[in-house]
């Protein structure tokens, strides 16, 4: 059973107290080291006989998709390798010195269908891995049998690492039995039992714990219609110790739960960025018939956030954002989904994105998307947007304005955008409808309450049977200004914070310090020249007083 962990969250609170005690109080933001953790099967990568014909084809594609994700960690499955030809090193070496990796074989030939992990040397330390293989499930059945004969988890010991900071990762990469049939199921649940067995016990039960990879099966329910329940029930009925992120996931070609899927265990529950597990279309899109060429499987990312050390406010930094798009070439970062109908997003390299819903020679009915990158505006005091446009066949005023329409989201992921909370923003300047001309929409400013992380615009076409308008968009620019900080313009005496059951404290001369607690108990006195660090026993809210200045400090 994996412990609740014991977790001791030091923050300063965000706001001044007033004139009450002449309390200054603000926000030591700690530094947020974010991670992306993704899984990609590889369908029988290097293998001649299985998978896409083209093997040199798949394996640049496999590179270009991992380029464009740029995830710190990667597991993948289904990767040949043998003495004749290593495919994970012919793949590092496509994606550059910045990647390491390794495979662990359980197949000595380019058909096998072994575990491998690729990840960013500079944020990754690979400490150590080793297979799972020893196991019983509770119908007795043979742990080698039900893992398919032999192709057993792997798990890696990993450090993600920032400056001397140092945190420890094991990462569970796994590819169960497939086929939707009965046997196949009952393998998966007894290798899933077994597993379980294994994560439960003393040498993982307290591990910051991801469970990644191809799964074979839903974890709500399952791909083999007559056996009801998913085979990682056990996972999903511990919710005190385990959470599915991918549960709520489907697979737009098939319209079923995806089968490659992410779990944690309870360590890092308050790590995992709510929401953030998404299929990495956007990605794939860049690749020409990807499911025929690459791989049949999406790959698959979730974000974490780890707390480093702290930083002092007049260290925060901010920086301008200029983000251009012109459409020449592709869609670039912009995910085009379609909800209805047969048209969607697509571009040429004059007119942009382009999106018309007449086709055959008649109208159609459509409801079609053109989602954003994400954007993280939390710094930013203010963002416009701005682009040209044309539109034609849309001359009734109605029509142009309800079908060819701007939205903003804080809690789009990725999949249909119906799924999340938009907010329409107005374009002020509309094409005619009757034309080709571009015009310039203007300055289209983003609300301050979209000042926040996971920003994304859309723009949505509709239209019917009746009207289909033909909408194009290039010369895209979005600009954000940073917020002066007025805790960074503000010049104290002195400041304190919480760090590791520690509060430190910084002067910048000889000040008599006294920390006492909620109850008016004197913690600390004494005469600080500079820094000091004063280990505290026990959660809570505590006066800080140097020289003249008074600091709330809250201790969680």
């Amino acid at each position: 059973m994996h412990l609740p962990p014991l977790r001791i969250k030091i923050r300063i609170v965000s706001i001044f107290i007033g004139i009450l005690l002449g309390v200054h109080s603000f926000e030591i933001q700690g530094k947020t080291l974010q991670l992306k953790v993704t899984t990609l099967n590889t369908e029988w990568l290097s293998c001649p006989d299985n998978g896409p014909q083209d093997d040199e084809l798949q394996i640049n594609n496999i590179a270009s998709v991992i380029s464009m994700m740029q995830p710190d960690i990667i597991v993948l499955q289904e990767v040949g390798t043998s003495n004749d030809y290593a495919t994970i090193d012919t793949l590092l070496s496509k994606l550059g010195d910045e990647w390491s990796g390794s495979v662990n074989s359980n197949s000595d030939n380019n058909c096998g269908q072994n575990l491998g992990i690729i990840y960013r040397k500079l944020k990754i330390q690979l400490i150590g891995s080793s297979v799972l293989s020893s196991g019983m499930s509770s119908q007795g059945n043979s742990y080698y049998y039900n893992w398919s004969s032999g192709r057993y988890p792997v798990s890696y010991n990993v450090h993600v690492v920032d400056g001397n900071t140092r945190i420890p990762l094991t990462i569970v990469n796994l590819h169960a039995k497939a086929m939707s049939d009965e046997t196949s199921y009952t393998r998966r649940k007894g290798a899933s039992e077994g597993l379980k067995a294994i994560l439960d016990g003393s040498t993982y039960n307290t591990k910051n714990l991801i469970m990644i990879g191809d799964f074979n099966d839903y974890l709500t329910g399952s791909q083999c219609y007559t056996c009801g329940d998913s085979p990682y029930k056990n996972f999903m009925d511990d919710m005190e110790n385990y959470r599915g992120l991918t549960t709520g996931l489907m697979n737009p070609y098939y319209s079923n739960p995806v089968i490659d899927n992410i779990v944690i265990s309870n360590e890092l529950f308050e790590n995992y960025v709510p929401n953030s597990a998404f299929q990495e279309v956007s990605a794939t899109n860049t690749i020409a018939n990807y499911r025929n060429t690459t791989s049949d499987h999406t790959p698959i990312s979730a974000l974490f956030n780890f707390q480093v050390e702290g930083t002092d406010p007049d260290s925060v930094s901010c920086e301008n954002m200029a983000f251009s798009e012109t459409f020449a070439s592709d869609l670039g970062g912009f995910i085009p989904f379609s909800v209805n109908g047969m048209q969607t997003w697509y571009w040429r390299n004059i007119y942009g994105a382009c999106i018309s819903g007449y086709s055959g020679g008649i109208n159609n009915e459509n409801e079609d998307w053109l989602v954003s990158p994400v954007f993280n505006l939390s710094k930013m005091q203010s963002a416009v947007l701005s682009f040209d446009h044309a539109l034609n066949f849309a001359q009734i005023e109605t029509d142009k304005l309800a079908n060819h329409t701007l939205w903003i989201s804080t809690d789009y992921v990725e999949g249909n955008p119906n799924a999340a909370t938009w907010t329409q923003l107005t374009i002020p300047v509309m094409p005619p409808g009757n034309n080709w001309t571009y015009v310039n929409s203007g300055n289209i400013d983003i609300p301050q309450q979209f000042m926040k992380e996971n920003v994304r615009f859309t723009f949505k076409y509709l239209s019917s049977t009746t009207t289909a308008g033909t909408w194009e968009i290039k010369n895209l620019h979005f600009n954000a200004t940073c917020t002066i900080s007025a805790v960074a313009e503000m010049s104290f005496n002195s400041f304190a914070y919480g760090m590791n059951r520690q509060i430190k404290i910084k002067v910048n001369q000889l000040s008599p310090v006294s920390i006492y607690d909620i109850m008016g108990r004197n913690v600390f006195s004494g005469v600080v020249a500079s820094d000091i660090n004063i280990p505290v026993s026990r959660p809570g809210v505590y006066l800080v007083r140097t020289g003249n200045d008074n600091h709330k400090v809250v201790v969680k």
